[in-house]
Parts: structure tokens; sequence; C-alpha cells
């Protein structure tokens, strides 16, 4: 018998631990419009948020300039005739031009044209058809910063790039804290308790068949540089973790690279106490000479190059749970 898959990331607790903020309203707006594998409970919980309450975050949308979701929440009952008012002032204090563009059109086609208008019909169990797709999402349409629900249980992932018919994602949330590795001695990515959990355990059971007909393998050597094509002395690794040049690549600010964490990653006790936000280990290793050079990414954003322990055993078990954070490639094609 299976043992049951652990519940890294529930949409329900996760949902409503997040404030009404831009990340909330986004993150409704991408599971409505890729709803893979979602349940009816969730998907009313996206719906009625989207119609009651997430009008409160629009200053934040509007702010960060968010024209792409702006696009949908006429869709979702976001933007009604009753307050669109309220926000194009607010754009035009603001000056931001693409979106109180926007906002206008919204406006008048919400007055004069509302039948023409692209609106989402409202889900309502045993009455509406559920009509849940079993196939992946288009990823050609997908862009730098938009959300992807990935895995047997979904979990957003966050697109990074794409580039030569591959996207690369990483996982939006610290899902848990681990060890980044088992006994005390210098070792390199490859062979880091980790990197054989993500590519067999967590790769294994957490993704459905169809998802990892989709990942592309990635070959990394002893100093943890990544390649897309087999070489002599490298490893392949369908998950693993961002290198520091990776990392300040595509998170070019410290707000952009703090991650928060979810329920279930909060629950160990460590050294360091994660509430919102959570160190998350990277893939470079620094020179240290005890053997204990892991980097990582601080809960505040910054990148720290040394001092990261990584042996987990019964003498220093507080030292070493930071938080688990993949990444992979995805075939486009």
């Amino acid at each position: 018998m299976s043992k049951p898959l652990i519940d890294y990331y529930n949409e329900k607790i996760e949902f409503n631990r997040l404030p009404d903020c831009a990340e909330k309203v986004q993150l409704a707006v991408s599971r409505l419009e890729n709803p893979y594998n979602i349940s009816d409970e969730d998907r009313l919980m996206y719906q009625d948020y989207l119609g009651k309450d997430a009008a409160k975050a629009v200053p934040e949308l509007i702010d960060k300039n968010a024209l792409r979701t702006f696009t949908l929440l006429v869709k979702y009952r976001t933007i009604k005739k009753g307050n669109v008012a309220k926000m194009v002032e607010y754009a035009q204090t603001a000056r931001k031009m693409d979106v109180l563009s926007y906002l206008l059109n919204a406006g008048n086609d919400l007055r004069f044209h509302p039948k023409e208008l692209d609106i989402a019909p409202k889900f309502t169990p045993g009455k509406s058809d559920n009509n849940i797709p079993q196939q992946l999402p288009d990823y050609d349409s997908l862009r730098p910063g938009d959300i992807v629900w990935l895995g047997v249980k979904p979990m957003p992932w966050v697109v990074l790039e794409k580039k030569d018919g591959k996207a690369l994602v990483i996982s939006k949330y610290v899902f848990d804290c681990q060890a980044y590795h088992s006994i005390f001695y210098k070792v390199n990515w490859n062979d880091t308790s980790i990197c054989k959990w993500l590519n067999t355990e967590y790769a294994d059971r957490y993704f459905t068949d169809l998802e990892k007909e989709k990942i592309h393998p990635v070959y990394i050597d002893k100093d943890a540089t990544l390649f897309m094509e087999e070489k002599e002395g490298t490893v392949k690794n369908r998950l693993f973790f961002l290198s520091i040049e990776e990392t300040a690549k595509y998170f070019k600010t410290q707000q952009e690279r703090t991650a928060r964490i979810t329920a279930f990653g909060k629950r160990k006790i460590m050294w360091a106490t994660f509430d919102v936000y959570a160190h998350w280990w990277l893939r470079s290793m620094t020179q240290d000479v005890l053997g204990k050079g892991a980097t990582f990414v601080r809960l505040d954003g910054a990148i720290q190059t040394s001092g990261g322990y990584i042996l987990s055993n019964s003498y220093d078990e507080f030292y070493d749970h930071f938080g688990v954070r993949p990444a992979m490639y995805i075939n486009l094609d």
C-alpha cells in the first residue's frame, strides 16, 4: 500500500493565509485560468474572492502596472460597472497610463456593451458543467512571471525564462524545510541528500505521468555548473536548486527573492523562526574547509554566500533546516 501524499501546499489554507494583496489576486486569476486538477471547493473559493474582495487589492495592482492581470478582472467580476470609476481615478492619480487606458475602455464596455464582454460563467457545484481540464496548460502562451500549476496536488510555479522551446520554472513558495545533506563532510550538489530526495521521491511521487514527460533533464557537474546536454563528469537532474548566479539573474532585487513559506514548511522547530518568509537553499557551494558551505537566500532576500550548515545530525540538528524551493525545465512542445 502506497503512502499518502504529503500536503505540502494546501490551496485553501495557503490562499486564506494571504492578506488582500496583488499576489492574492494574481494567484486566484491564474488558478481559474488554469483549473488543472482543481476541486469544486477551491474553484468556488477563487471565484468568490475575485467577485467580492479582490477589489481591495486593485490599487496595488495599479501601482505595479499589472496590465495582464487587469485584462482578466472584468472576466471574473472584480471590475464592475459600479467600481470602475474609482479605479480610473486612482490610475489617473498614480499616472499608470497603460492601466488607465484599459480601465477607460473597460468602463465604456461595461456601460454600453455588457453583453459583448468575455464574462466567465459562475460555477455552481451540481449545476454547472465542471469541465476540469485533464491536459496541461498551453505553455506556449506563458511569459516570465506567469504562474503554472503542477503536481498531483497542484502547487504554483513561477516562469523565470522561456528559451529554446523550454520554460524554466521555480516553486512560488518554500513548501518545506529540510537539511541540505545527511552527514558532516565536504560534498558537491549531486551527492547531497536534498538533491537525491528531489530527484527520486519528490519527482517520482508528486508529479503526474504527463508532467514527468514534460520535464527536461539537465546535467550538473561537481562544481554545480548546469548544462542542458550531457557532458563528461555531469549527473542528470530533473529538479535542482538555483545557483547564486541564476538567482541574481532572475531575481534582480532582494524583495523579488523573498519567498513565503507554506503552513506545512513551518511545522519544524528550527534555530531560525520562519513566519511569513524563509531562508531557501541554493545549489552553489562555498569552499569552507569544514565542509559546511552551502549557500542560500535569506528570508529578507539577501544572498548568503557563507555559513550555511549542510549537516543533519544529533548534535547540530537545529542549524540546518532551510527552505526547499526547487526549479526545473519544462519542454514546451
